[in-house]
Order: structure tokens, then C-alpha cells, then sequence
């Protein structure tokens, strides 16, 4: 595979073919002298007597935030549930991560985009009532790889996560801890040739790894590792999904971990590829694998969260 057809491949994995939609505010700020955008969607209930739960949608790598809102549906459910979301925006289309690079040009990987969460995080917090106990994240691919890596990086910030098609770097496997238990649920695909199942690189990353680094951790083992930093029972409630749609030739297992402080949920996703559950075959299914139509991603996701509460 050329160079030219990675790239094509990289951007359309980000941005997910979804077009932007409408929100309440593309907004810029400086961070470490760069400027950083985010958009941000404001429930109707919003007012400035009461503090609001938050929700950081991450885009994949290689896309925008702009690109992913209609493609996550987040902002209907932020609606009915008075939540505000923000999708922030990377530099370069892809986020900052140790012991994942990137194929994307011109990668600055001087960018610090946990120091760059942090300031949003302070500026959401004071300019928009954004609830400090209450801040959720999401994202697909990088992004979910990028909600992981908040987690541990800003453990005291972030409540709780979801990635979808996500794992760790093994590179930082020993290291990764929470300062205190932090709810998961994490929704992978058994057949995603981008984030193997059993970990590696990767189909792709595979065929490009002499300038890309992503070996990452097996979904199962990275399961375990989160319901021990949890302390949670290791044994799961286990609960079939319905086969809703028998042609997308996926059906899901939900396994759910009880911890007295933190809770984990894992999805599997028989036969699953690199896509939201729920959102469109956004690439042939050589490219990414078989997009799951039997249960909505961000009704799951908005469903964990508010069990937080």
C-alpha cells in the first residue's frame, strides 16, 4: 500500500465521514503558546445557577473535532440529560501520546495536549459551570487510546471513561495506575485490524511500523489490569445483548465488574471492527471491519455515566 492511500486511509479512520454539525460555540484559546480550539454544545436546560456534568469527546487520529459530533450522537442525549460536551481539537490531527506515534506530517510532538486538558478542564470549569466531580471522556481509536491515557495522567480530574476501539501502548503497560479508582467501560471489536483484539500493532500499523509505533496491550489483558487497579471482583456479571441485526454479522457480550469504589464494564463485540456501535460503515469492511448495528454506542456510554451519579 502507498504512502498517498495510508494517508487517505488515516484522515477518513478520524474524521469518521461524518459532516460537522451545528453546536453553541467554536471557541480558541492559548496553550503553551499555541492556539487550541474546542467546540462546545450547551444543553437547553443550561444556566449559570447550576453546575453541569461534562462530557470530552475525543476524535480518532487524522481528524478533527468538528468531524465526529454527528458520528458519536453524543449531543442528543447531552440534551435530554442536561450535560454539556466539548470535542476538542488536536494539533495536527493527532494527540499527544507517549508510546504511540503517529503517521500524520509534520507530528509536533512537543505538543502537551494533558497540560492543554487541564486548562480547558479550569476554563469549562470557570467560565461554564462545568461540574469538577462530574468530568466524563470518550473517543474512538486514538481518541478512546487518548480518554485511557487522561485517566492515568489526570486521574484526580477525570471521573470516568469510555473509550470505543481502544487500548494501552505496552510501552507504558507497568506504569499505567490510577491515583484512585477510576469507572470504565470499554467497547472493542474481536476482529478491529486497526486496534488488535490481541494486541500488537495492528494490520495497518503493521504494514507501516518502520515509522510508527503502537504495539499496544490485548483487550482482555488490558481488562484485567483495570478491574485490579479498581479492586473489583474478578468474576463478571455477564449479559447477552439481542441479535437486533443479524446482517451486521455482530453479536456483544457485556461483562460487568462490581467494585465498591469504581466499577468496569467491558463489550465485546463478536466479529466487531473499527467502528461506533451503532454509527455507519464509514469504510469497506476490508479496511476497517464490520460496523456492530445492534446497540447504539452513546446510549451505553450516557447509560454508564449516569450510573455514576
Amino acid at each position: 500500500m502507498n504512502a498517498k492511500r495510508f494517508l487517505a486511509i488515516t484522515f477518513l479512520i478520524g474524521s469518521l465521514a461524518a459532516g460537522a454539525q451545528s453546536s453553541d460555540g467554536d471557541k480558541t484559546m492559548m496553550v503553551d503558546g499555541r492556539q487550541r480550539q474546542f467546540l462546545i454544545h450547551l444543553p437547553p436546560s443550561f444556566n449559570s445557577q447550576r453546575q453541569f456534568p461534562l462530557i470530552l469527546a475525543f476524535h480518532g487520529g487524522g481528524g478533527e473535532y468538528k468531524r465526529v459530533v454527528r458520528y458519536y450522537n453524543l449531543n442528543r442525549l447531552a440534551d435530554l440529560n442536561g450535560y454539556i460536551v466539548v470535542y476538542p481539537n488536536a494539533i495536527n490531527k493527532a494527540w499527544s501520546l507517549q508510546g504511540v506515534s503517529s503517521r500524520v506530517r509534520n507530528l509536533d510532538t512537543t505538543v502537551d495536549d494533558v497540560h492543554f486538558m487541564a486548562v480547558l478542564l479550569d476554563t469549562l470549569i470557570r467560565s461554564y459551570r462545568v461540574d469538577s466531580r462530574r468530568v466524563f471522556c470518550t473517543g474512538i481509536s486514538r481518541g478512546g487510546i487518548f480518554s485511557l491515557y487522561l485517566a492515568w495522567k489526570l486521574s484526580d480530574r477525570i471521573t470516568a471513561i469510555a473509550p470505543v476501539c481502544a487500548s494501552i501502548p505496552r510501552a507504558i503497560a507497568t506504569a499505567y495506575s490510577y491515583s484512585h479508582p477510576i469507572p470504565v467501560m470499554l467497547i472493542n471489536g474481536t476482529e478491529d485490524p486497526l486496534i488488535d483484539f490481541n494486541g500488537g500493532p495492528g494490520k495497518l500499523n503493521a504494514v507501516n511500523a518502520h515509522s510508527e509505533k503502537a504495539n499496544m496491550l490485548p483487550t482482555e489483558e488490558l481488562v484485567r489490569k483495570i478491574v485490579n487497579l479498581n479492586h473489583c471482583a474478578p468474576s463478571p456479571a455477564i449479559n447477552e445483548f439481542a441479535d437486533t441485526d443479524p446482517a451486521d454479522g455482530c453479536t456483544e457480550t457485556e461483562f460487568d465488574y462490581a467494585g465498591t469504589a469504581a466499577k468496569v464494564a467491558f463489550i465485546k463485540v463478536l466479529h466487531g471492527g473499527h467502528a461506533w456501535p451503532g454509527g455507519v460503515q464509514y469504510l469497506p469492511k476490508f479496511i476497517i471491519g464490520k460496523a456492530c448495528k445492534d446497540f447504539n454506542a452513546e446510549d451505553k456510554i450516557f447509560s454508564f455515566f449516569k450510573s455514576l451519579q
